[in-house]
């Protein structure tokens, strides 16, 4: 498999439930913190919770603060996605755009206040807390995490599906 040194993102979009929210929006994706457990051996280690993680969160950085910001912004349940392309450098020196993808089940954690500054354009933070994060680059899932329904999958491998036969 050839080395690709992923570049600058190209540009974005986001949606909520469907509908444009936000283009060329600064986001920040779900980390993914595994809960720990305490171990005994040789001292005291932390090792990861198979299948738990830590509460997730999303943030989207918009301009105006218009319909989209609204949409992102609405208390419930919403489906999130963010679509974005990044240029990847192969290592032969071609150039080639990659399309990615994260899919979210979120709900806004706050309704940010407005930014205001004459000669400068308003930025307004919408932070979401995330149930379901699935992330999708070049047509391949990465990541799906899905903390209502018990999926840990990571590069194809459903870490939390030994879980449910045993259960």
């Amino acid at each position: 498999m050839a080395i690709e040194y992923q570049s600058a993102i190209v540009a974005d979009t986001v949606y909520s439930d469907g509908s444009l929210a936000a283009r060329n929006a600064t986001c920040t994706l779900p980390e993914i913190s595994m809960v720990t457990a305490e171990i005994r051996a040789g001292g005291t280690i932390e090792a990861p919770v198979t299948g738990q993680v830590e509460a997730m969160e999303a943030t989207i950085t918009t301009g105006a603060p218009d319909s989209g910001f609204t949409a992102l912004s609405q208390p419930g349940s919403h489906e999130v996605e963010v679509r974005w392309v990044q240029d990847s450098l192969g290592t032969d020196g071609t150039m080639r755009q990659v399309g990615c993808k994260a899919f979210m089940r979120a709900y806004a954690k706050t309704i940010p206040g407005i930014s205001l500054e004459v000669g400068s354009a308003s930025e307004n933070e919408v932070t979401l807390g995330v149930t379901r994060f699935q992330l999708v680059v070049d047509g391949e899932e990465q990541i799906l995490v899905d903390q209502l329904n018990g999926i840990f999958k990571v590069g194809g491998t459903d870490y939390a599906a030994g879980i449910a036969a045993l259960l």
